[in-house]
């Protein structure tokens, strides 16, 4: 009698379609380039934003439902460029899609979005020293919790915002940009301290510049120079010659705001005819545009 031996075999179906495919994403060619930027921060643009550079992300996604998530950061990882002395430019991240978290702004990228606009938006009113002010924009993949993970080298973008030597200076506490000072009855050495002060800002050294229309003297009402009346101005403490076409005060520092006081004394009135006598006196500011960022 012979026996046979009955072998059982199984088929097993793996259903395959039920595995996530996360070899099937790949990524490449990550970018960012300047949409639109401007070059310069104005102290004195009192704006919400008073610059806004716009730059543009791209990649190059290969897979369909394939998501690659971003990062966009300076390579410190601060929200501010900095100056030669790390004086700070602080900014805000704005974009149509993603949010920020922790300093970077975070979006996603897909085979059928492939491009993004992210903006750094410099808030106006920050008071600045003239100069250049740097960083690093660096942008790189970022893992979230479910991430697909596609491995992409990071991309590095060097920023520069310049911010011109900029001044101003007005009558402290007015308006207007003149001033009628009355000087009273005139007598030989008489001092007048009723100016208003001068408020000076500049974001860099500065020269103020003085001229007398009458080279420092009151010219009587008939314009006849025999009756000039000499004064001297005294500017922060300073005894000022007004002899010559123009004055030049020069300060080595930069100041966000400083009061300087004006003094007159009247020089020699003694046999000068009854009348009217006036000078004007204008005075401008400049900042030293030669100044090294």
């Amino acid at each position: 009698m012979s026996i046979k031996q009955l072998k059982r075999s199984a088929l097993f179906l793996l259903p395959l379609a039920n595995i996530p495919s996360v070899w099937a994403c790949e990524a490449n060619s990550l970018s960012i380039q300047p949409a639109s930027t401007q070059a310069k921060y104005d102290v004195f643009n009192n704006s919400s934003f008073a610059t806004i550079n716009t730059y543009r992300v791209s990649a190059n996604i290969i897979g369909e439902g394939c998501e690659l998530n971003l990062a966009l950061q300076l390579d410190d990882t601060s929200k501010s460029l900095k100056s030669s002395r790390q004086e700070p430019l602080f900014f805000e991240w704005s974009g149509q899609s993603g949010n920020t978290i922790a300093n970077q702004w975070r979006f996603t990228l897909t085979e059928n979005q492939p491009t993004a606009t992210v903006q750094m938006r410099f808030p106006g009113k920050q008071w600045l020293t003239s100069g250049s002010y740097r960083g690093v924009l660096e942008v790189a993949t970022s893992y979230a919790q479910g991430d697909s993970k596609i491995e992409i080298s990071p991309t590095l973008l060097p920023v520069t915002v310049d911010v011109p030597s900029a001044a101003k200076i007005h009558f402290y506490g007015l308006s207007q940009p003149h001033y009628d000072l009355d000087l009273g009855t005139l007598h030989s050495n008489k001092v007048i301290n009723s100016s208003p002060n001068l408020w000076v800002q500049s974001n860099s050294a500065y020269t103020v510049v003085l001229e007398s229309s009458h080279q420092g003297a009151l010219r009587h009402e008939s314009n006849d120079p025999r009756w000039d009346i000499p004064y001297q101005l005294i500017f922060d403490n300073d005894n000022i010659n007004l002899k010559h076409t123009d004055a030049r005060i020069q300060r080595d520092a930069a100041t966000i705001g400083q009061p300087i006081p004006l003094s007159f004394i009247i020089g020699d009135a003694t046999e000068k005819p009854g009348g009217q006598y006036k000078d004007m006196l204008q005075i401008f500011i400049e900042p030293n545009l030669s100044q090294q960022p």
